[in-house]
């Protein structure tokens, strides 16, 4: 997903500056569509998602705050960037706090816009790998899951098939696959020195979660949250 072009739509009722904008932001691995009013911008984002949303703010019809909140409605993570002109400042921090990612004041120069373009063009790449990172933990915690349950019912088998009765704390020495003791359970012997052993991989899924944090991927809630996840139904892990 992150080596999808990001896509831009560029929304002015003056055609010099969709121009002037167009060839400002032109950039590698994007995708650019214009409009010329509110209602036309509306209509392009109600049947096509868009990374990035670049608006002048005095339209009439559909002005640029209305399309912004339309838009966020739409798609939460869309970033705005509103163009404004002397005297709009106010709208301008309205704008701001109402979701912007950014407002340019026209009279812009060019590198000015393709600065703040760029800036957002990195955030959504950013939040794209980000988001690539955290459906990889998720798989990997499905799997451990997985392999949680696979490892419980192959360890009902080998206790059911054993001669020696289950004495507690140590290992069965007869059946295809000695058992070990864990609090709350039992696993076969092999599991847990094999290259799969489930809680290796447990400590292998918390270093990388941990990592995650440190390089700010994810947030102190998420690390916890997804800590949680992790450690569910691992019984005997510190």
């Amino acid at each position: 997903m992150e080596d999808q072009p990001v896509k831009i739509l560029i929304v002015d009722d003056d055609e010099v500056y969709r121009d002037v904008l167009r060839d400002a932001i032109g950039q590698e691995n994007t995708e650019l569509a214009l409009a010329a009013s509110g209602e036309e911008a509306l209509e392009l984002l109600e049947s096509s998602p868009f990374d990035i949303l670049i608006t002048d703010l005095n339209m009439p019809g559909i002005d640029g705050l209305t399309l912004l909140k339309r838009a966020r409605q739409l798609y939460p993570d869309i970033l705005t960037l509103i163009i404004t002109g002397y005297g709009s400042l106010e709208s301008a921090v309205e704008a701001i706090r109402s979701g912007a990612y950014d407002y340019i004041q026209k009279p812009f120069r060019i590198d000015e816009v393709a600065v703040s373009t760029r800036n957002a063009v990195d955030r959504v790449r950013i939040l794209r790998e980000r988001q690539a990172l955290l459906d990889e933990l998720e798989k990997a915690y499905l799997r451990l899951q997985q392999l949680e349950g696979e490892v419980r019912k192959q360890g009902c088998r080998e206790e059911s098939e054993d001669e020696t009765p289950w004495g507690g704390e140590g290992t069965l020495p007869k059946g295809r696959s000695r058992m070990v003791w864990l609090p709350g359970r039992t696993l076969p012997l092999d599991v847990l020195e094999g290259p799969k052993d489930a809680m290796a991989q447990v400590l292998t899924d918390l270093e990388r979660l941990k990592e995650l944090r440190r390089e700010r991927i994810v947030d102190e809630a998420e690390f916890e949250r997804l800590k949680k996840i992790i450690l569910r139904n691992v019984d005997g892990v510190p």
